[in-house]
């Protein structure tokens, strides 16, 4: 946690509650003094003690990898991009190729950063780093064959059309195209 009781910050945490601990979440019920001097009591926090990694797979030819998959939590199936959480001491860019790896048997020459955003930052301190993945090469089949139903290339005209379509709903999918395609077509 950083050092949230410091006065000069707007929101100051009072007293902090560890309701449930695990290595993936961790779930606060916090105590916090807003600006104006009032105090909140019971403000609930997720805290994910590692940050999770997109990468988009661009292909030479401009089009996009994306993978489909069924989610169990929402007993729904839609096309993501590759993602996944980083582990211990891993640097983002390796948890960038390994995911690309393992979820489509591809691997990339070079990423490029596009940034982090945090996808819920008024109960969670989620964070995800964006990057995108070019010279492209497959490497032989998708290891993680668990999650994956099948992996496909889309134009990015064909990706507008999905994502107009409400055919992909994951939010980390959703903002790394939209980011990628908002850099790869806007003037500079």
């Amino acid at each position: 946690m950083n050092n949230q009781n410091d006065s000069s910050r707007p929101w100051q945490v009072l007293r902090r509650e560890t309701i449930y601990e695990s290595q993936w979440v961790c779930l606060h019920r916090d105590d916090v003094r807003l600006p104006d001097g009032s105090i909140v009591h019971g403000h609930h926090v997720l805290d994910y003690p590692r940050p999770a990694v997109c990468v988009v797979p661009v292909g030479d030819d401009g089009r996009i990898l994306l993978i489909e998959h069924y989610r169990f939590i929402t007993d729904s199936i839609g096309w993501e991009a590759p993602a996944g959480r980083v582990d211990q001491g891993e640097a983002l860019e390796a948890t960038a190729a390994r995911e690309l790896h393992e979820e489509t048997g591809y691997t990339a020459a070079q990423f490029a950063y596009l940034g982090q955003y945090y996808p819920a930052n008024g109960s969670s301190n989620l964070t995800f780093h964006v990057f995108v993945g070019r010279g492209l090469r497959h490497a032989g089949a998708l290891t993680d064959t668990n999650e994956i139903m099948r992996v496909a290339w889309f134009t990015p005209e064909e990706v507008w059309a999905m994502i107009d379509a409400n055919e992909i709903r994951d939010g980390l999918a959703l903002t790394a195209l939209l980011w990628h395609l908002a850099r790869d077509t806007m003037p500079r």
